[in-house]
């Protein structure tokens, strides 16, 4: 089975087996992303996140487009993440912060989507969040993580109406990035697609006032000036590199 990146072993979070422990997440900071080279974006956090990274589009395992905030160039590999568990910059993705909760997508429950939390992302600890409290009822702290996760749901399905509308005019290209190292190592990064600025500056004057009005050409925009992180990528790739 494949399970979404930074999930090794989840489980669907049920009071049987939660109710009476609580629970210690982010024991060693952020160390559980070191693996991750890129995670999944939204588009609410476009704004702020084109401060920081790289916002490219891929190919999901069903086919679907889908916007990724790009932390190093292979596999593997986090950019953005000290030795020590430590976030370098100061704006955590919002996929990064749920962890290790997340909300099912399947709608296979009536409808209801369904909280998964990953058992390789906590540890038991007394003294730790309680997710249930006394009577069985979620605890202030389940209720604020169940806020941000259909928050992020919610943005979640904003963004594939964005990416289809953006497919739909055909705006996407597919991109390589060719990065070359002061030690004369080199990498090829495939799998990206960006917005071709050309085909955006042939829409028609209805088209683009439809997503100005949307709120799709400011996030556009927001991918393009995050290009320029692809540079600061590299500076924390030759930070990074003995």
């Amino acid at each position: 089975m494949t399970y979404p990146v930074l999930y090794g072993n989840p489980v669907q979070l049920n009071k049987k087996d939660f109710s009476s422990i609580g629970i210690t997440t982010w024991g060693k900071g952020l160390s559980f992303t070191a693996g991750a080279h890129q995670v999944p974006a939204l588009c609410s956090e476009f704004a702020v996140g084109c401060l920081h990274y790289p916002i490219v589009f891929s190919r999901d395992a069903s086919g679907l487009v889908v916007p990724l905030f790009l932390l190093g160039y292979r596999e593997g590999e986090n950019l953005y993440l000290d030795k020590h568990g430590k976030w370098l910059v100061t704006y955590i993705p919002s996929y990064v912060r749920q962890y290790p909760f997340i909300l099912s997508d399947d709608n296979k429950n009536g409808g209801e989507a369904q909280v998964w939390i990953d058992r390789d992302g906590f540890v038991q600890d007394e003294s730790g969040e309680r997710l249930f409290d006394e009577a069985g009822e979620n605890s202030p702290y389940l209720n604020k993580v169940f806020d941000l996760l259909r928050y992020s749901m919610a943005s979640k399905r904003l963004t594939q109406v964005f990416c289809a509308r953006l497919l739909e005019l055909d705006l996407f290209v597919d991109q390589v990035a060719n990065i070359a190292l002061d030690d004369g190592s080199q990498y090829a990064v495939q799998g990206m697609m960006m917005v071709d600025e050309i085909k955006l500056n042939q829409l028609d004057d209805d088209t683009i006032l439809e997503l100005f009005r949307s709120g799709f050409l400011g996030w556009i925009n927001c991918h393009m000036i995050s290009r320029a992180n692809l540079q600061g990528l590299l500076t924390l790739k030759s930070k990074s590199t003995p």
